[in-house]
């Protein structure tokens, strides 16, 4: 069996259990069939040397530029090398033999990379600033090229790349913040769920009735705007609810988590019951802390912790065992 159908197969062995079409054992059963030992290995050696590649090729444009002292050269040449890996790299996914769709999905989403910086090197050129909300629009428009080239060539790479510069461009982020510590923050977390609640009603639709109509080619296109719907749904209603905001932003998290339940046992989607525990879990874990913290000992509050998290996990399983025995 050749590779690329072994990873097709994979694939949609995962994507059926994900929404709920077939259960554990059944997966279990049927993945080892099509898997690849040393598939995580192999792929992430590539990873690594393709990254040294693109790596080294930007040290020289890098050298380059520096030593013209141009932001205008330094554009110049990375917007050519953009293209060039956005040419090579669509040629390579869309080879009927399907030669090397790996490496044309990795060049394609370097290409998109480069992309962005071809667009700032460009605003610094012609005297702009890297101050206020310049770097957001550029993150918009590089995810507009990435999601034209996904749709256009039917790739999810480039998708998942553009909903990522897209929910960053709209006021997502994180970063270091020295001392082993890191933070993650949205600037309108209201903005954000609205956002997001459009996004999964995108993906449920592009899933269930798109990809079965006039775009089968893009098969998975709706998965990725449920994810990402999903998960930013639920941190912007969680980050309402923190650092003593108002409870009903808290009935409002609960409320959508017992929503998006609903959803998942209506339309039998693995993916909102997942999330939604996931998230009604941290609610839990949250108010839990944020209410008894200063009024027990450390030991207590750790004890009681861990015995709730064993019993909301026993909870969990036993749930998940009768729905399937329920289930015809």
């Amino acid at each position: 069996m050749r590779p690329t159908t072994r990873d097709l197969l994979t694939r949609e062995v995962i994507d059926w259990h994900q929404q709920g079409l077939i259960d554990r054992p059944l997966l279990e059963t049927l993945l080892p069939r099509y898997e690849t030992h040393g598939r995580f290995l192999a792929a992430l050696l590539k990873w690594l040397g393709l990254f040294a590649i693109f790596q080294l090729g930007l040290a020289v444009l890098a050298f380059i530029a520096l030593m013209t002292e141009s932001a205008g050269v330094a554009a110049v040449l990375l917007g050519g090398v953009g293209v060039g890996l956005w040419i090579f790299g669509v040629r390579m996914t869309t080879d009927p033999r399907q030669a090397h769709p790996f490496t044309g999905a990795v060049l394609v989403t370097a290409s998109l990379a480069a992309a962005f910086g071809t667009f700032v090197l460009l605003h610094l050129a012609l005297g702009g600033s890297a101050e206020g909300r310049i770097v957001p629009t550029l993150l918009l428009l590089t995810g507009v090229l990435g999601a034209l080239t996904a749709y256009r060539y039917h790739l999810r790479w480039p998708l998942l790349l553009a909903l990522l510069l897209f929910f960053h461009g709209l006021g997502s982020w994180h970063a270091y913040r020295g001392h082993g510590a890191y933070f993650a923050d949205i600037q309108d977390p209201q903005l954000m769920a609205v956002v997001a609640l459009l996004a999964i009603g995108l993906g449920v639709w592009h899933e269930r009735r798109a990809e079965t109509g006039p775009l089968r080619r893009c098969a998975g296109f709706g998965a990725l705007y449920l994810i990402f719907g999903l998960l930013y749904l639920n941190l912007s209603l969680w980050f309402l609810t923190l650092f003593g905001q108002p409870l009903g932003w808290v009935l409002a998290f609960t409320a959508a988590g017992i929503a998006q339940l609903v959803a998942g046992a209506r339309l039998h989607d693995a993916r909102f019951t997942g999330f939604v525990i996931v998230f009604l879990a941290i609610n839990l874990y949250t108010r839990f802390f944020e209410h008894f913290w200063d009024r027990l000992s450390l030991g207590t509050l750790f004890l009681l912790g861990g015995a709730l998290a064993m019993l909301f996990g026993f909870a969990c399983e036993r749930w998940g065992r009768t729905t399937l025995e329920r289930r015809p």
